[in-house]
């Protein structure tokens, strides 16, 4: 809106002035609203439903038929402060204002909320209040399941962290090993092979989050420094929130699917686009640095994220450091020198809306 131009007690600015005089607000040359005790909107014309339009509480509710998109209806209601409700109601309990508190409640936000502050909860980073639970364990030398998701239908499970402390006793170097268990143990993806952990420190096992599937398990192992396993020398600290956006999607891509040196696609965008959070690539071997090759591929047009990047032995590698969208058909591709040498996980969300 423009700059607002004030000349006495007339306050104007583009097509709306307010007389603070006679406490009055004028709408063009069609609209007066009458403050005060008077509560008169003076109009040229009214349309839409006003069946709703009651005089009982000082309200004024106007019931507007919306005939383009959904034929549904909209309400709009202002309550004055005679009850000590200043709240602007619109489509029923959808919508309300308070001006009083200034707090704008609403049943869901679209569009761009670049401009937004002090909000908490959802998503990930700082803050996050929608992380829902933690589980906490003392790794074993043989491994244990670290956690078992609900198998309960539609939900879904973003792992934001997976904290790894290195607890031996005396100076010595630790190890951890991690994997996804997918459909039910089925299909097991490594997401740490032997990661080192120093004397005194702790690793952050996730750069970005990773989203799991009901009946899904984190299975993890701890090995001393030379990579056999040990016991009580590895605690862990895991934290995932628990949402029934079932358009969140995680998969991991192994020996089961790289099965040639070939491309091989690990992730097919159907019927909506997708936005990748996480592409983790993890080196399975004792052996050496081994080389992997991912790719978009858009309506023919491939675009190659890393090529040939070296994963070094014991360590995993987050491809994204920020988020990458594919189109409706679009493809993630891999391609290995050798079978059998690297792991990947794949997060992010399909585009619904």
């Amino acid at each position: 809106m423009g700059k607002a131009r004030q000349t006495g007690n007339l306050v104007s600015e583009n097509l709306i002035s307010v007389d603070t005089t006679n406490d009055t607000v004028q709408i063009g040359t069609g609209v007066t609203i009458y403050g005060g005790t008077a509560g008169i909107v003076s109009a040229r014309q009214f349309s839409g439903n006003a069946t709703n339009a009651t005089d009982a509480t000082n309200a004024a509710n106007i019931g507007i038929t919306n005939d383009v998109s959904t034929n549904a209806t909209r309400y709009v209601n202002f309550t004055d402060g005679t009850s000590g409700n200043q709240n602007i109601f619109v489509s029923s309990t959808k919508l309300t204002y308070n001006p009083n508190t200034g707090t704008l409640n609403a049943t869901a936000f679209t569009g761009d909320g670049s401009q937004l502050t002090g909000i908490s909860g959802g998503g990930s980073g700082a803050f996050n209040v929608a992380i829902s639970n933690n589980v906490s364990a003392v790794l074993t030398g043989i491994g244990t399941t670290v956690v078992t998701l609900p198998s309960t239908a539609n939900k879904r499970y973003i792992v934001y962290s997976i904290n790894a402390a290195n607890v031996a006793a005396g100076n010595t170097e630790v190890n951890v090993i991690g994997a996804y268990d997918f459909n039910s143990g089925d299909d097991r993806n490594y997401f740490a092979w032997n990661i080192p952990i120093p004397t005194g420190t702790a690793v952050e096992l996730l750069k970005q989050p990773m989203v799991l599937n009901p009946s899904d398990a984190i299975v993890m192992r701890s090995t001393d420094f030379v990579r056999a396993g040990i016991e009580t020398a590895v605690e862990v600290y895991i934290t995932y929130e628990e949402s029934d956006d079932t358009d969140y999607f995680g998969v991991g891509a192994g020996n089961t699917n790289i099965t040639g040196i070939g491309t091989t696609t690990i992730y097919t965008s159907t019927t909506y686009p997708s936005v990748i959070q996480s592409i983790r690539v993890t080196n399975i071997t004792d052996t050496g640095d081994y080389p992997v090759t991912i790719s978009l591929n858009n309506g023919g047009v491939q675009t190659e994220l890393v090529d040939n990047l070296m994963i070094p032995k014991y360590s995993a590698v987050e491809i994204l450091e920020t988020p990458k969208r594919i189109d409706i058909g679009g493809t993630i591709e891999v391609q290995v020198d050798q079978v059998d040498t690297v792991e990947i996980q794949i997060s992010g969300k399909v585009i619904t809306g």
